[in-house]
């Protein structure tokens, strides 16, 4: 096979002979102070090229970029003109003119400079002289100008080489003084001074680096064999353009020679005084050791520096004894304005393609015309991007319209050297003409590539009934198009096969023209009917999509046009570490139907790997408690060692059959799933299994406490046959389960053990692979190399892909000229490892930086190790195409609670971006990031897909069930339930038992978004393990259930969820379960009790507690359970939307300010301000720049600080009882553990203190201070210690809870009884007492967990949550007396009146509770024994004593009539209300306020306004009062007495003369102006309710 290497057809021989040039992603023009940069621009005109139609705007020659430009049409050049409106009226010294094509092919003969000065006159500064401008023209002026704009107008032009008449100007740029950029002129000769970091001798100073002298004599040395460490410093006597440095290095006459310097860093400091770096690199002398002593470095577009520094010099060392004279020696340094000439010289290839260049395809050419070499030279197409278009032979398909394709070219010479260039833009012309106003092109993603319409006509949706298919093989991918099409539009095509039919979509399997390729299709929309046209089933398969996206974009009709699409790059794709968190095979589905919605094919299922931070469990002899962290290979394996034990994952596992059938279904639907099986590193799954083929005893090079555990010993040949007995387990034997088409990924990364064992692994696992399928691997050969290099066999190579992911591990160009086929894979666009914090990062983050990826990534640019991002030739057959990537690795102990869906969340937020960079032209074709983010939320996940779990529904509920009598759903959706087993409804309600007791549901769960809530009552504890809903999960479980502490909770994924609430006994309360993305909020009877807090539990330990992040899907496929269903009454199930989250206490208008906030800390952490913004993945942190804030830490360690606090104000007074603070949730840091908070009773109040010195867990969960209910206009919260320090909240929040109840229950077994079980408030202290019978003895207290509380039989305990005690008692061998027993009668005064119940036979001593219930209309009075009262209480206990007889006494009730709600509070508001005048405030708040007084004075007339209407009322008049703005007025005087409410009798005096002179809202420090003309009646009205009242 063929290398090739990579060269700019840009760059010249010459700089290619002499430096290699460091990337610095696109060129850019000198911006500092660059006052013309990103200003408005206006032209004369532009060229708008098809598809690109601002390619070329007036914009471009402002934006800093010297790769884009201001063009004009061709023959439009004479008098054509650009101008750039400066930012207001500027000082302007300097003007630079880059024109687009060199001084060799320019074609602008003559141009002007215009400034418009301050009278808004035009002047002309500048015209040249020459017969030609130079590329680059820097006008001086000789005096500083007044300048509101810049104008440059072209005179005269040609078509200078390429015979092209037209202009470009690539950037203009304007400064505000004197730029030295005389042309020619070496800048060192007149620098203000050098300096140099040492000298060899006195001779040999800093001093000779610009005297223009060379030779022995005339060089600067550094000290005698110093090399480390030096530098020379230049300081320019002006700020200067610099194009080209020239360095002679001296000639040595010891070995290495001619140089022994083979590289530096230069630093030069901008016009801003910004520092700046680029690496230079020389180049060996041919025949030698030593390198060249000529050095150039062109930088691709002049600098501005007024400082250069070479430093950091890599030096060649032979001999490092003194004998090696091992300094640097520099006899003269040289920096140009501009490209100094080269000595002519023969042509050479670098020469030949310095002088190719792009152009335009004819539109009657049917093969393309190559460039003209010289003689001895050839050359031919290397590859295009768009090969539908130009093919490799030279083959044109002409587009719709016009099109620019990237071409790239292999030039030869005549000894059989050759070299790939870079990309020339070919413009080829299109079949048909624009035209405006007819139908625009359907928007889709990815872009369509080509379309066409000189129609303004549509074809209704509904015309469009049925299907027809002209091959069989089309069948499986259009019975698929007719379920998603009823999907999204509810309607049932019909299908049939034949030729095309009206009124149809009608798919036929034909190539519509040569160059359109497997995955292209062509559509062609009638009046009647769609035609979609394609060579292969996927290209069809494509086209379905682009009708479904249509029918998103207009559900009623479909433009009439012609569209003719396909891929840029062949490999679109995804990589989903579906190992370290299990990914069921069903939501890979989910997965990949929406990559192929979003024509994406390429899913790279990692399947298998371990949690990466070993070095948390041990190193060396404790190594081997690595095997305690979580791994996982999640296919089954007919593997196993002595043991039986096998690598397959416990937890998770996909079948063969199955996977084999997952990887065919989806290739015969287009989609090409790459299963990765990752050795020799990150084994652990099958290092575990056989430990004796593992590496012992090492650590990692880059993590010296992390052992190598994970890593196959490669030197044992017993380990290289066991990886090849692994593959060989699924690609071989009469049913392989990847079959001979499916590409095999073996991992290969990151191994950092003996590298000469890795390089034999690659030379023999992958032509041991590639004997049954094709091969995929990691790059990773540029980092793992040993001395000698073990070379890589071309069978190692040859067709084999490579995921680049790392410059360091793989340089993509190194790759490239090896010969790999790459897919760009880089981690710094394209690596997500989530971790719930929805922060963008460039790599590793836990979303994507989409708005990078839109900007900048480029699937054909790889990086680099030094040269940063290097373009591969388009169309290259080695260039595949790009993948992102999710990656696992927080889980163990860095696990993060993330699910399925919050995965697929991430994967959708990322897909279209790659999606559009793979597949269309730029992948900017939607004009912006966030435009493409909000139409991929328009198009939605794709047909038949529910990743989020979400159901339809009609009216509020998705189901209701009352269980009165039957299951059925009293909501409009008619979900019935159905019988299961062991559970019954009666008494009006659903009876669960103990085990196997369910019924099931239509829905099997729902997701983020809604509510499910329930009436439950116990009648006995419940216990651990219990469940009250529950789903069919494909590994784990899915339920709702109590938890291992008897505190209500669920399960999903893996993971435990814990509410801080356990379920009462003998109590009916209703439950509710609100489910947000990574939130699951637990309210008890309408009131909040806590958020779910997650733990994950592995191998017997917990490896994280305290997850904060909790997205639950409600499981409700069963209420009850098929095992371990809880005993309970389930009553009133209703599943809901979640209700609107309310700012109830308007965060928005909160203020603060602390004595310590990190400014300017990023958009996550930093001000306070971020502690109430609503964010929860936002903090407030205490100052960490310069000086770090910090108070004690948990340790006892002093900061810096007593105390860090904060003031709140909240700028209204709200009722409150409670304050609470969310600490940051993205790293375990800055845990306030001790805290007081004071308040503010008013505005201008004094703090009050309502909790000191309060102390915190060290978690992340939410802390809250309660104190007395009061009215608190302002909080300060003081922090004296926190976990390491530092102090972070990530919320504050307040609230006014009720007061909570709880139920404390008690229950005896066999040998006693029990007294003391109620209701109580939380953190009152209560007594139980357990009482033996005769023949028992107590035993203890067990709490519902079955352990041991207590062994005094009389207990006392705060309650801090519902309680279920059991007394137990022993059997005893004592003697027992006998017990005198008394009978207890109760009776009833009437009947008819109440009942009783409680009497019977009891032991003397025995406390006994009667009770009496009196019926509807009655009353109870009291207990009587002969007459006489003992008792108030209807629920009576009294200790038998002996035979007692008890009356319970009944009254009929006196209707009485209900007592009127209180208005006080209304007319109060009212009074209040009428003091104000209209005139005193904007016209929108006085008619809002107007009104509210108006409904609240009708409230208060009506009789019968209830208590809720007045209290409606009464906050609306408020609000609206508090809203009021104060009008625009004068200076404000003292204000008046306010006057009387207006009355018959007493009519309202003059109007005050107060007017305050801006705009206030009524809560702020400003009077209460008296009742004016404008609301006369209003006030009237006021005053007759107060006499009504009185």
């Amino acid at each position: 096979m063929k290398k090739k290497q990579v060269v700019s057809g840009l760059l010249s021989a010459a700089m290619i002979m002499n430096v290699a040039l460091v990337d610095m992603g696109p060129v850019q023009a000198a911006t500092q102070m660059n006052l013309a940069l990103n200003r408005p621009t206006s032209a004369s005109s532009y060229e708008k090229p098809a598809g690109q139609p601002e390619k070329t705007a007036p914009s471009k020659a402002v934006d800093g970029n010297l790769e884009t430009w201001w063009g004009t049409d061709q023959n439009k050049a004479k008098n054509e003109h650009i101008e750039v409106t400066l930012d207001g009226v500027q000082t302007v010294k300097q003007i630079n003119v880059h024109f687009e094509r060199d001084d060799a092919g320019q074609n602008i003969k003559k141009f002007k400079v215009e400034i418009k000065n301050e009278q808004d006159q035009y002047e002309e500064v500048y015209k040249n002289s020459t017969d030609r401008a130079k590329q680059l023209e820097t006008i001086t002026l000789p005096e500083v100008k007044k300048a509101k704009a810049v104008k440059v107008t072209i005179l005269d032009a040609d078509g200078g080489k390429i015979n092209w008449v037209n202009v470009g100007i690539r950037e203009i740029e304007v400064y505000a003084q004197d730029i030295e950029a005389t042309e020619n002129k070496n800048h060192m000769r007149t620098a203000k001074s050098v300096t140099a970091s040492s000298k060899e001798v006195d001779k040999f100073g800093a001093d000779k680096l610009n005297d223009g002298k060379y030779g022995r004599e005339n060089r600067w040395a550094s000290a005698e064999n110093t090399y480390q460490n030096q530098w020379v410093k230049a300081e320019l006597a002006k700020p200067t353009m610099i194009k080209e440095m020239k360095v002679k290095l001296f000639n040595r006459d010891v070995a290495p020679s001619p140089s022994n310097v083979k590289g530096f860093n230069l630093k030069y400091t901008d016009i801003s005084g910004a520092e700046k770096t680029v690496k230079v690199d020389n180049v060996k002398e041919t025949g030698k050791e030593g390198y060249k002593t000529d050095l150039v470095y062109t930088f691709a577009e002049p600098i501005c520096a007024t400082k250069i520094e070479l430093k950091d010099f890599d030096v060649l060392v032979k001999d490092a004894s003194d004998k090696g004279y091992n300094n640097i020696s520099i006899e003269e340094i040289e920096l140009y304005s501009n490209h100094q000439a080269q000595a002519p010289t023969e042509n050479t290839l670098d020469g030949v393609i310095a002088g190719l260049k792009g152009g335009t395809v004819a539109k009657d050419a049917t093969t393309f015309t190559l460039p003209t070499v010289p003689q001895g030279f050839t050359i031919k197409i290397n590859g295009a991007d768009f090969e539908q278009i130009i093919a490799k032979d030279g083959k044109v398909q002409h587009p719709l319209t016009d099109k620019l394709v990237k071409v790239s070219f292999e030039v030869s010479d005549s000894k059989g050297n050759k070299k790939v260039t870079g990309d020339y833009d070919y413009t080829v012309k299109g079949l048909h003409e624009t035209v405006e106003g007819k139908n625009v092109k359907p928007v889709v993603i990815p872009e369509i590539q080509e379309w066409y319409s000189n129609s303004d006509k549509k074809v209704s949706t509904d015309k469009l009934t049925k299907v027809v298919y002209n091959d069989e093989k089309l069948k499986p991918i259009v019975d698929e198009f007719v379920k998603d099409y009823k999907d999204f539009s509810g309607k049932t095509l019909t299908v049939s096969k034949g030729e095309a039919q009206a009124n149809a979509f009608n798919f036929t399997l034909k190539a519509p023209d040569e160059l359109l390729g497997e995955e292209g299709y062509t559509m062609d929309i009638k009046e009647d009917r769609i035609n979609v046209d394609s060579v292969s089933v996927t290209g069809n398969m494509y086209g379905m999509q682009t009708v479904l996206q249509m029918y998103k974009e207009n559900s009623k009709e479909y433009k009439v046009g012609q569209m003719r699409d396909y891929p840029r790059f062949q490999t679109r794709g995804l990589l989903l570490d579906v190992a370290r968190k299990p990914i069921s095979l069903e939501m890979m589905k989910e997965i990949t139907r929406t990559m192929r919605y979003y024509k994406m094919n390429d899913f790279q299922a990692h399947l298998s790997d371990n949690y990466i931070f070993l070095e948390n469990y041990g190193k060396h002899n404790k190594e081997n408690e690595a095997f305690k962290a979580y791994e996982a290979f999640r296919l089954e394996s007919s593997l196993t060692n002595d043991k039986g034990e096998s690598p397959t994952a416990k937890d998770y596992s996909i079948s063969k059959r199955e996977f084999k059938k997952f990887i065919q279904e989806e290739r015969e639907l287009g989609m090409k799933v790459v299963p990765e099986i990752d050795v020799p590193a990150h084994a652990t799954s099958f290092t575990k299994v056989w430990p004796e083929l593992m590496v012992k005893n090492q650590v990692s090079s880059l993590n010296a406490n992390r052992p190598l555990v994970d890593h196959f010993d490669l030197t044992n040949q017993k380990a290289m046959d066991k990886i090849e007995e692994i593959f060989d387990d699924y690609t071989k034997g009469a049913n392989p389960t990847f079959d001979k088409d499916t590409t095999v990924h073996i991992g290969a990364d990151e191994f950092l053990y003996n590298y000469k064992s890795y390089r034999d692994f690659v030379n023999k696992l992958v032509p041991h692979v590639k004997e049954t399928n094709p091969v995929r691997m990691w790059g990773g050969l540029t980092w793992i190399k040993d001395n000698p290099i073990t070379p890589i066999k071309q069978e190692a190579i040859e067709n084999v892909e490579m995921n680049l992911w790392s410059s360091d591990w793989a340089d993509g160009i190194e790759m490239y000229n090896m010969g790999y086929k790459l897919i760009n894979t880089i981690d710094n666009y394209g690596y997500m490892v989530p971790d719930g914090s929805k922060t963008r990062k460039d790599a590793y983050g836990d979303l994507l930086n989409v708005n990078r990826v839109f900007d900048s990534f480029e699937a054909s640019k790889v990086k680099t190790k030094r040269n940063g991002y290097q373009s591969v030739p388009s169309g290259d057959d080695q260039m595949l195409g790009a993948v992102f990537a999710i990656w696992s690795d927080n889980i163990d102990k860095n696990a993060s609670g993330l699910t399925e869906s919050d995965l697929y969340w991430r994967f959708f937020d990322a897909l279209p971006f790659y999606a559009e960079k793979t597949w269309a032209a730029t992948g900017k074709e939607k004009g912006t990031a966030d435009k493409l983010a909000k139409l991929a939320q328009d198009k939605g996940t794709g047909p038949n897909t529910n990743p989020y779990y979400q159901e339809d529904k009609k009216g509020d509920n998705y189901a209701e069930y009352k269980f009165e009598g039957n299951l059925n759903d009293s909501s409009e959706n008619k979900r019935n339930l159905e019988n299961g087993k062991n559970a019954e409804v009666k008494d009006g309600a659903l009876h669960l038992k103990d085990k196997e007791s369910y019924v099931t549901s239509p829905i099997e769960q729902l997701g983020n978004g809604n509510a499910l809530s329930f009436d439950i009552k116990l009648d006995k504890p419940s216990k651990p393990g219990d469940i009250i809903f529950e789903e069919t999960a494909p590994y784990g479980t899915h339920d709702i259930r109590v938890m291992n502490n008897g505190k209500l909770g669920f399960t999903r994924e893996l993971y435990d969820y814990y509410f801080d609430y356990e379920l009462p006994v003998g109590k009916q309360v209703n439950i509710q379960i609100v489910v947000r993305q990574q939130s699951a909020k637990l309210y008890v009877d309408g009131q909040f009790v806590s958020d779910a807090k997650g733990r994950f539990f592995h191998n017997n330990m917990v490896k994280k507690d305290n997850i904060s992040h909790a997205t639950f899907a409600l499981p409700l496929e069963r209420i009850g359970s098929k095992s371990d269903s809880i005993e309970a009454e389930i009553d009133n199930v209703v599943v809901t939307t979640a209700p609107e989250v309310k700012d109830e206490y308007n965060k928005s208008a909160w203020t603060g300010k602390t004595n310590s906030e990190t400014l300017n800390g990023g958009d996550k952490e930093g001000e306070i301000t971020k502690a109430f913004d609503k964010k929860a993945n936002t903090h407030w942190h205490s100052n960490w720049k310069g000086v770090a804030d910090k108070v004690e830490n948990i340790d006892g360690k002093k900061g810096n600080k007593d105390e860090i606090w904060a003031e709140i104000d909240f700028h209204k007074g709200y009722t409150i009882n409670q304050f609470s603070f969310t600490p940051r949730t993205d790293t375990n840091s800055g845990y306030v553990t001790r805290a007081s908070l004071y308040v503010k009773n008013s505005a201008d109040g004094a703090w009050k203190e309502v909790a000191k010195d309060q102390k915190f867990a060290n978690d992340a969960s939410k802390k809250t201070f309660t104190f007395d209910e009061q009215e608190v206009f302002a909080v300060k919260f003081v922090a004296t210690q926190s976990s390491d320090g530092w102090v972070t909240v990530s919320e504050f929040d307040m609230a006014n809870a009720p007061q909570r109840t709880y139920t404390v229950f008690v229950q005896a077994e066999e040998g006693g009884r029990v007294e003391g079980g109620k209701d109580v408030a939380v953190g009152e202290n209560v007594t139980v007492k357990a009482i033996a019978n005769a023949g028992y003895e107590f035993a203890g207290w067990y709490n519902s967990l079955g352990a041991k509380v207590s062994d005094a039989a009389e207990y006392t305990f705060k309650v801090t949550g519902n309680t279920a005690l059991t007394a137990k008692f022993e059997k005893t061998d004592a003697p027992v007396d006998p017990v005198e027993k008394y009978t207890v009668t109760v009776q009833s005064s009437d009947e008819a009146m109440g009942t009783v119940s409680g009497g019977g036979e009891f032991n003397k001593g025995e406390n006994v509770t009667v009770t009496a219930e009196a019926k509807e209309g009655y009353k109870f009075v009291n207990w009587t024994v002969n007459g006489a009262e003992v008792s108030t209480d209807a629920a009576y206990t009294f200790e038998v004593t002996e035979k007692v007889v008890l009356t319970a006494n009944f009254e009929k009730v006196e209707e009485q009539k209900p007592e009127k709600p209180s208005k006080d509070a209304l007319s109060d508001a009212l009074a209040a209300a009428g003091k104000l005048e209209e005139k005193d405030y904007t016209a929108d708040s006085w008619k809002v306020f107007a009104d509210a007084l108006k409904d609240a004075q009708e409230v208060y007339l009506n009789e019968n306004a209830t208590e809720k209407e007045i209290a409606d009322a009464l906050n609306a008049l408020k609000d609206a009062q508090a809203q009021l703005v104060k009008a625009d007025t004068e200076e404000p005087q003292d204000p008046q007495e306010p006057q009387k409410p207006e009355t018959p009798d007493n009519k309202p005096n003059q109007k005050p003369n107060t007017k305050p002179n801006k705009p206030v809202k009524t809560g702020d420090e400003a009077p209460i102006l008296p009742l004016t003309a404008t609301i006369a009646g209003l006030g009237a009205a006021i005053a007759l309710l107060f006499k009504k009242r009185r």
